[in-house]
């Protein structure tokens, strides 16, 4: 483990962890058409805490899939063709998010995500979100080069790799939501 240059960050991050363990929550993950302003969600997973699904669900978006995210994610046209809508998985996908914590790996972009894909059928999904990218980015504690005071953020691949945790089933929005999951239960050990 390399030295962490504020201690006490990485024990505000563990409490965090700790918290979170010691609550009900969910972990949340897409895969999308893309990354930009106009791309949609074609993979929805979210697990409890104990990493059993609440949702695995693939959804067809309004827009063809790119071959580079296909590319990425595995998730053709052909696999989303008889899959339901965003509207159609919108009230079943509101109703367990409602009043729960949410905890997501880069956070910023699955929420957007939410939104864009949501856009068209004005859904309004209320949560209480948490970024692990950001928490195990204080966790790990390396400097971004020219941001001062920031800590770097770290790939969810890189960040279970770098703690010793199986990698598995990546780009896979359970997968990825499960490994997130090991990620936060590594960081509530005390010792660690």
């Amino acid at each position: 483990m390399i030295s962490h240059p504020n201690p006490a960050h990485r024990q505000q991050v563990q409490q965090w962890a700790q918290d979170l363990m010691n609550s009900r929550f969910y972990v949340l993950d897409t895969e999308t058409t893309g990354l930009g302003r106009q791309d949609e969600i074609v993979q929805i997973g979210i697990v409890d805490k104990k990493g059993n699904p609440v949702m695995d669900k693939l959804i067809k978006p309004t827009i063809p899939i790119p071959f580079g995210a296909s590319k990425v994610h595995g998730i053709y046209d052909s696999h989303v063709e008889n899959a339901p809508n965003f509207s159609a998985i919108y009230a079943e996908l509101s109703e367990i998010l409602e009043d729960q914590e949410i905890i997501a790996y880069n956070m910023t972009f699955d929420w957007r995500m939410l939104q864009q894909s949501g856009a068209k059928y004005e859904p309004k999904i209320p949560m209480n979100w948490h970024c692990a990218m950001r928490q195990y980015a204080q966790y790990r504690g390396q400097r971004r080069k020219g941001w001062r005071g920031s800590y770097k953020w770290h790939r969810l691949v890189n960040a279970v790799a770098q703690e010793g945790l199986e990698v598995k089933d990546v780009h896979n929005a359970l997968g990825d939501a499960r490994m997130t999951l090991k990620l936060i239960r590594k960081m509530a050990e005390e010792n660690s």
